[in-house]
């Protein structure tokens, strides 16, 4: 009989050897693969969400949903407080309700829209991942008439009353000039947490219904010093720990804007907002991303006005320094 010759040691190690290259090779370029997938499916959802807003404003005469809340807005629907673009009375009617533990079923507030288009895959524990440009709200401030019961409502930057925004910016519809510069939607950090746990105890974190209303254009998105760390102070409930990638090494964002989940940043919660790529929906229906050298210049502390939060973003930054071109 024939004896079979069989693998020796050495042919084995050196077959082992080449798989473990071959697997280094290829790892990092399944990683960006996975990567970049997931950077499409926020694009693809931030996009919805926007087209979902502008199909909105063509019912209603060209406006956007409003953003007003407090404890004298009720929504004339089904008489629950608030009245802001994620509600399911809004945004409800274009979107459907994929995670309804943002608020307890007996809460005063409006049920929330959430889950599923309202994520991004890069954001963790996510409930809701986009807000909406303060700037493109129909309504966004209110007095209250307490002899009459009544509520006067404000365009953004019109209510005197609102020192954080008022003149900071000029209120659009959807028939502004510079569409495709105008930002409608863009990622932002979830400061809410979910009122409901899973069965495991987990929590889903929202974010907020606008962004952008306080300080100027540069600096919402980063330029200088950015946001003061006050502008933090009582905006949700971070207070009660806000999961870990979703706050910076001093506890408090510089930008309304999170960089950091394009590409998805693992820096064990030292990350900085001025690192990475975001992604905005525009009032003509395109969703594009941006780093943060393409919206500002670090030395003159202003927009490069790539992306606009309203109409006034040039004039607002020129008056700061008549001088300027």
């Amino acid at each position: 009989m024939k004896s079979r010759r069989a693998f020796t040691l050495i042919e084995l190690l050196v077959v082992i050897a080449i798989i473990a290259l071959l697997i280094g090779i290829l790892l990092p370029a399944l990683g960006s693969a996975r990567q970049s997938g997931r950077d499409v499916v926020c694009k693809s959802r931030i996009r919805q969400v926007t087209l979902a807003a502008i199909t909105y404003s063509t019912d209603f005469r060209d406006d956007f949903p409003t953003n007003i809340g407090g404890p004298y807005v009720i929504d004339p629907q089904n008489g629950k407080r608030n009245m802001v673009w994620h509600d399911v009375n809004r945004i409800g009617q274009y979107l459907p309700q994929q995670d309804y533990s943002n608020l307890a079923l007996d809460n005063l507030d409006n049920q929330t829209v959430g889950g599923g288009v309202i994520i991004c895959p890069n954001h963790p524990q996510a409930g809701r991942s986009y807000s909406m440009n303060y700037w493109a709200s129909s309504a966004a401030e209110y007095e209250p008439n307490f002899s009459t019961g009544t509520l006067k409502l404000y365009k953004p930057g019109e209510y005197s009353g609102a020192s954080a925004t008022y003149r900071n910016g000029r209120a659009f519809d959807n028939a502004v000039d510079e569409s495709f510069k105008m930002i409608l939607f863009a990622e932002s950090w979830g400061t809410w947490r979910s009122q409901i746990e899973s069965e495991a105890g987990e929590i889903n974190w929202f974010t907020g219904a606008a962004i952008g209303g306080a300080e100027l254009p540069g600096r919402r998105f980063g330029a200088g010093d950015g946001l003061p760390a006050s502008r933090w102070n009582n905006v949700g409930n971070w207070t009660n720990g806000a999961p870990p990638d979703e706050f910076e090494a001093d506890g408090a964002p510089t930008s309304y804007v999170p960089y950091y989940r394009h590409p998805k940043a693992q820096r064990d919660n030292t990350f900085s907002t001025s690192e990475g790529r975001a992604n905005m929906g525009f009032v003509d229906g395109h969703v594009e991303a941006f780093g943060p050298d393409e919206l500002f210049n670090n030395q003159t502390e202003r927009s490069n006005y790539a992306a606009l939060w309203s109409p006034l973003d040039r004039r607002q930054e020129r008056d700061l320094d008549p001088g300027s071109p």
